[in-house]
């Protein structure tokens, strides 16, 4: 149950990750520019979890992948709309905590149904504990209600247009491989595509843009995000682990009373979405040492009090590092997550950067510590439920 340096180091293969890291940092730059210029950046929230559809359907082809986001879209759409409701309520405080503990537990079942990837419901949480927490009026929570909306909207269209693009280039990368190959068989030129998009030649059909993606999050790599089925639990099994890691983790920052109780909810998300409880260790591992690591970047950007435009490059160019890293590393991954989370934070301005900094790790290491004590109940339950135990 104990990781070791080795499998936190553990790189995964580079699989044309700049292609996914190029449609996620379209799907919220966009965006974000748009409310930048018309002065709405208080609205920048919703864009964001709108955006987040974007990051759905890496393993998928383009119509497998625009129908999986189409189902993630209308899943981060709801917990919006939940959140706006639960904002309006003068105890949203107290009423988020089980609310988001119920949604855990509905979100986990639909994610199980249609497999979605990343696993677990953790940006449905984040969602509707983020919009729940702020304190804005019922037109604005409507208002940004519409941005969600058509800032998905903009990511679903971002997802076809680079599968388009990748499939114009699968056909043009099969008539050059086919006109270097002087016999060509269906096995050499699917051989020679495959060496032309740089992969091996089992996987010829998957060359080009779109199809890079579709090569990704294929197979399980220590310290990364591409083990996502669970050997043995049920659907109701998961969903209620991530249920009472949600309850737990959020009542833990309301009792200390420290702000962002969502934070430690997602935490605890992040580590229990992996597939055994020894990945599940090494997730919340990952989270708190990237974490850690990523306070660090982030106090120096933050050192330099950025905002306005700089705060919107900023964003794109940390989501895009994301990306870049988050399925390959999860530590390396968090070094930009963090970072952007928190130059996010600094939009709304109404808390100190020292103390952002100081919330985010406290809440992390809760988050933390109930997933992988969350992990270690579950694994070594059979045991005592063995009957060589049962007569001890």
């Amino acid at each position: 149950m104990i990781p070791g340096w080795r499998d936190l180091t553990t790189m995964g293969p580079y699989r044309r990750d700049h292609w996914v890291a190029l449609r996620v940092a379209l799907a919220i730059g966009v965006p974000l520019v748009l409310l930048w210029a018309t002065g709405s950046m208080p609205l920048a929230i919703f864009a964001v979890f709108g955006a987040f559809t974007s990051v759905y359907g890496r393993g998928l082809s383009v119509f497998g992948r625009f129908r999986m986001q189409s189902i993630a879209a209308g899943s981060l759409l709801a917990s919006v709309g939940v959140g706006a409701v639960i904002a309006l309520s003068p105890g949203r405080a107290l009423l988020v905590l089980p609310a988001a503990a119920m949604w855990a537990f509905l979100m986990s079942l639909l994610g199980d149904r249609v497999r979605w990837a990343p696993p677990g419901p953790m940006f449905q949480i984040f969602a509707l504990a983020g919009i729940a927490a702020l304190a804005a009026g019922g037109e604005v929570l409507l208002v940004g209600i519409g941005v969600a909306v058509v800032t998905a909207a903009w990511s679903l269209l971002l997802g076809l247009a680079f599968g388009a693009v990748g499939a114009v280039v699968d056909r043009a990368r099969a008539r050059t491989g086919a006109a270097a190959t002087s016999q060509p068989s269906s096995a050499a030129a699917a051989g020679t595509a495959a060496a032309a998009a740089g992969a091996d030649p089992a996987r010829a059909g998957a060359a080009g843009a779109g199809a890079d993606e579709a090569r990704s999050g294929l197979a399980p790599v220590t310290g990364s995000i591409r083990s996502v089925r669970p050997a043995r639990s049920s659907a109701i099994g998961r969903a209620t682990m991530f249920a009472v890691g949600t309850l737990i983790a959020g009542a833990i920052p309301l009792l200390i009373g420290i702000g962002h109780p969502y934070w430690a909810m997602v935490s605890a998300i992040a580590g229990l979405s992996a597939a055994t409880g020894f990945h599940r260790v090494l997730r919340a591992t990952h989270r708190l040492v990237g974490t850690v690591l990523g306070l660090g970047v982030a106090a120096v950007l933050l050192a330099f009090e950025p905002s306005g435009l700089v705060v919107v490059l900023l964003v794109i160019a940390l989501q895009g590092g994301v990306e870049l890293f988050i399925v390959r590393n999860y530590t390396i991954g968090l070094l930009f997550l963090t970072p952007l989370v928190l130059v996010m934070g600094r939009l709304a301005g109404d808390v100190s950067a020292g103390q952002l900094l100081l919330e985010r790790g406290v809440e992390t290491a809760i988050g933390v510590a109930v997933a992988i004590g969350i992990a270690v109940l579950l694994e070594w339950r059979p045991r005592w439920q063995s009957p060589a135990s049962s007569k001890v």
